[in-house]
Formats: structure tokens, sequence, C-alpha cells
């Protein structure tokens, strides 16, 4: 009998590169994201496993069929299982209410049960946001520091129920 593959021999992480549509305003500033992935047990699924920073219409924990291209990347072909998570960027300005402070933003939205990272060169913060989060008050207070001069956000990948909450 044939020796299967043991976790092992799977990587714990792999690269899944999306490519990046521009805005035309040099926005995204990268043509690609490479989001780290964990391999399944099907050898072309991945589950994502961070906040996409860039790429839209992906969350953290969604599962993506993969190909490898002629270069070796894996490149995203379809989503085939999403998470029920959202994803949520903001940038956050400096002369703003928060002074920029990306730690404060992080703990502010934890209270509604969103999960966070900082990417400090640009001033943002990306949520992963559950679907058991408080949407609609969350969205009073993204909406409240956008009006605030707070930050500026954008919705990555967002669910019905997002889209009804206030």
């Amino acid at each position: 009998m044939p020796e299967q593959p043991s976790d092992l021999d799977r990587p714990a992480h792999v690269k899944v590169v999306f490519e990046l549509p521009s805005d035309g305003e040099d926005w995204p500033p990268f043509s690609r994201e490479g989001l780290w992935a964990v391999p399944l047990d099907r050898p072309d699924h991945v589950r994502l496993d961070n906040v996409p920073w860039f790429a839209r219409d992906a969350a953290e924990g969604d599962v993506f069929r993969v190909e490898r291209d002629a270069d070796g990347t894996l490149r995203p072909v379809e989503r085939v299982e999403w998470s029920g998570n959202c994803t949520i960027r903001m940038i956050v300005w400096p002369d703003g209410p928060f002074a920029g402070d990306l730690g404060r933003v992080l703990d502010r939205f934890a209270a509604f049960g969103f999960e966070g990272e900082r990417f400090d060169q640009f001033g943002m913060v990306g949520f992963t946001v559950p679907p058991e989060a408080d949407l609609a008050a969350a969205k009073r207070v993204l909406k409240a520091g956008r009006a605030d001069g707070s930050w500026a956000y954008e919705e990555g990948c967002v669910s019905r129920e997002w889209q009804a909450a206030g």
C-alpha cells in the first residue's frame, strides 16, 4: 500500500497571490497581495488565515480552490466556501480624533467582536468581522468616525446581514 502523506509533509501555511485591480489613483499601492492560507485535505483547496488588506470578496476563513501558475505561485480560482466573516478595512487619519493611533482603533472595535490587524506603513487596520459580531452598533461607530474625520473605511467583503444592519 502506498504511504499516505502525513500532516508533517504538508506545510502549515502557503501564500495565495491575489491580483489587485487599480482604482486609477494609485490605490491599492500594489498590483498583487499574498495572503496566508492553510492547505486542506484536497490538494487544490486552502483556507485563508489572515485579513485581506486589499483583495476584494475574500475574508479570513474562506476556502478557495487554487491553481499553481507557470512560476509555481498559488492563485485563487474560486471561493468554494464562505466563512461567514466580513472584511472591513480602515485608514486612520493622523489628524483625526484618534490621532492615527491604530491600537486605540483596534481596541474600540474589539468591543463589537471584531478581530483586527494593523498595517503601520499605511496607517491601516483590517478587521475580520465574525457573523455573531454586533454589526449594527459597529456600523454606527464606523459611520460616526468617518463623519468626524477619524478614518475612512471600505467593505472588502460583506454579508447580507452586514448590508442590512444600519
